[in-house]
C-alpha cells in the first residue's frame, strides 16, 4: 500500500498494528513510517484514545491492555464504503414489509439499515450493539437484541445466551457478513464467538443472504461459519464474483444477486 495515500481507517489501523508490536510507539516514530505530518497524527491518535482503544502519553501512544488484535468496528465502518454501498442497495431487495429479520453485528449491515426507511411492520433480532442502536432511530422497526457477552472492538453480543436468544425466533431473511470468503473452505471469521451466532442465525432463517466485499474474497480465516451452499445468495460488489460464487449456493443461480420474484 502507497502511504501517501492511505485513508484515515488504514492509517489508524497501521497505528494499531505497530502498538501490538511494540506496545508503544512515539509521534515522531509514527510520522517516519507512515510518512504523515504531526498534526495529523496527533488527531488519529486523539480518535483512537476517544474509541478506548489506545492512551496518549507525552508524545505518543500506548496499546491498552486487552485490546484485540482484530479489526475494530469503528475502523471497519469506513473500509471499503462505496463496495457497501452498492451491496447494501442490492441486499434491500430482498426485504419486504411485515418480513422478521436477522441481523448480524457487521459493518456492511449497517448501511442496509440506513434505507429501511420504506419499509413498514418489521421486525429485527439482532446481536449487534450498534445495530441496535442504529435501528432505534426507526419507529417502524420492532428490535430484539439479544443478550450475552460483549466482544472486544466488534460491539457485538456472543455466548451461549445469544445463541439461545437467536434460536426462539424464525426468520424471513438473514442478512450477515463474513470476514473471509473462498470456494474451499466458505465463509470464515477469526473469532468463533462470532461464527456459533453466524449458524444460528443460519439455521432459524429461511432465505440466508452472505454479504460480502471482494476484498474478503480468497481470504480464509480460522473458524468455519458456512459452506457456500448453506447460503441462498451471496452479493457482492462485483458481478463477476457474484455470478462465480452463487454457483455453488443452494439456489445454484448466478443471477442470485437479485430477489425471487
Amino acid at each position: 500500500m502507497d502511504v501517501n495515500k492511505m485513508f484515515a481507517y488504514e492509517r489508524k489501523q497501521q497505528i494499531l498494528d505497530l502498538l501490538k508490536i511494540k506496545k508503544a510507539i512515539s509521534v515522531e516514530e509514527l510520522c517516519k513510517t507512515l510518512y504523515t505530518s504531526g498534526a495529523t497524527i496527533r488527531r488519529d491518535l486523539q480518535d483512537l484514545e476517544k474509541d478506548r482503544l489506545i492512551k496518549r502519553t507525552h508524545g505518543g501512544a500506548v496499546l491498552l491492555e486487552g485490546t484485540s488484535t482484530e479489526t475494530p468496528l469503528v475502523l471497519r465502518e469506513s473500509e471499503n464504503s462505496s463496495q457497501k454501498q452498492l451491496i447494501s442497495e442490492l441486499a434491500v431487495k430482498h426485504i419486504s414489509d411485515g418480513m422478521t429479520l436477522f441481523f448480524d453485528s457487521s459493518s456492511t449491515v449497517s448501511y442496509i439499515i440506513r434505507q429501511l426507511h420504506q419499509f413498514q411492520g418489521l421486525k429485527v433480532i439482532t446481536n449487534g450493539i450498534k445495530t441496535a442502536s442504529l435501528l432505534s432511530d426507526y419507529k417502524n422497526i420492532k428490535i430484539y437484541c439479544t443478550g450475552g457477552i460483549i466482544r472486544d472492538n466488534s460491539r457485538s453480543l456472543v455466548g451461549h445466551s445469544a445463541q439461545a436468544f437467536i434460536a426462539q425466533f424464525n426468520a424471513d431473511v438473514c442478512f450477515m457478513s463474513c470476514r473471509g470468503l473462498s470456494l474451499e473452505k466458505g465463509a470464515t471469521d477469526p473469532s468463533d464467538e462470532e461464527a456459533y451466532i453466524k449458524k444460528e442465525y443460519l439455521s432459524n432463517s429461511d432465505k440466508r443472504i452472505l454479504l460480502c466485499d471482494t476484498t474478503k474474497i480468497g481470504v480464509n480465516y480460522f473458524c468455519k461459519v458456512a459452506p457456500l451452499h448453506e447460503f441462498d445468495y451471496i452479493i457482492t460488489n462485483s458481478r463477476e464474483a457474484t455470478e462465480k460464487y452463487n454457483a455453488y449456493t443452494r439456489k445454484s443461480s448466478p443471477a442470485s444477486s437479485n430477489p425471487e420474484k
